[in-house]
């Protein structure tokens, strides 16, 4: 067994506790975009062992460091940074958290575990464990991605993740990330698996695309290439909003009931755009 044997839970724990940051350097495959030349499905790649805290990464909002997301199924919001103090409120998973500004505008205010929060007008504070200020997600390009209790492919399961579903990442470990499952545990997603990132979406960060039509009948991926997963068949005639062409696939945007908008992959030869592309 590896080193992490005897202080999993310790770690879990950590990863949603430390403060500072840091994103490992070095890249994945490259892929030939349209509009940006060689584009990286997933930026966050280790170099090195052991455990790396993403808080206050991740996306085109990083540059704004007062923001909390809830990773919790619920949370409190109390009136001092103490549990026995005044409630004020709950919080559920996805709710967005403005951070107190520390005096002078810089940095932040946290106090024994806890940061201070603006709520409604008046000073809160909200415990540390269970939100993140980083804003790093992947969304999944295959199905059937495992999910380890711990950083070890040789750990047990606690699950078995779709294509195209999202996860925060609250922290790194080796070639692991380690993930949110839906406001319940954490758990060890192998860096290996395809995916993309929010690194790769501030691409496309301003909106602009160009409407599609279906020339022919295909099938729709997860990513730009056959070997990739099947999303669904689609017929000649539907349309959709294509942000850009990567390796010869259109990228389009697909709604998902759980997950929102995420981008999926159009055979060229099936289909033509309004502006020629």
């Amino acid at each position: 067994m590896k080193r992490w044997k005897g202080w999993t839970a310790a770690l879990l724990c950590c990863a949603l506790l430390l403060g500072s940051a840091a994103l490992a350097d070095g890249y994945s495959q490259a892929h030939t975009s349209r509009h940006f030349g060689q584009v990286y499905f997933a930026t966050c790649v280790r170099k090195g062992d052991g455990y790396v805290d993403t808080d206050g990464f991740g996306g085109i909002t990083a540059a704004d460091p007062y923001f909390l997301t809830v990773i919790s199924k619920s949370v409190s919001i109390w009136a001092e940074p103490r549990t026995n103090s005044k409630k004020l409120a709950s919080a559920s998973f996805g709710d967005k958290l403005s951070l107190r500004a520390a005096e002078g505008g810089s940095g932040f205010i946290e106090q024994s575990g806890f940061y201070g929060i603006d709520y409604k007008g008046q000073s809160a504070w909200v415990n540390k464990s269970y939100v993140v200020r980083n804003t790093l997600e992947i969304v999944l390009m295959e199905s059937n991605v495992p999910a380890y209790i711990a950083p070890d492919a040789n750990a047990k399961k606690v699950g078995s993740l779709a294509k195209h579903t999202r996860y925060r990442v609250v922290g790194l470990y080796d070639d692991f990330y380690i993930v949110n499952l839906r406001g319940a545990a954490v758990a060890y997603i192998p860096m290996s698996v395809r995916h993309y990132d929010t690194f790769f979406e501030s691409n496309y960060h301003t909106g602009a695309s160009t409407r599609l039509t279906m020339t022919a009948a295909t099938t729709m991926r997860t990513g730009p290439g056959d070997d990739y997963a099947a999303v669904k068949d689609v017929k000649a005639g539907a349309q959709y909003d294509c942000l850009d062409v990567i390796d010869g696939w259109y990228m389009v945007t697909e709604l998902t009931k759980a997950d929102g908008l995420v981008y999926a992959f159009i055979p060229s030869w099936a289909a033509q755009t309004k502006d020629g592309w």
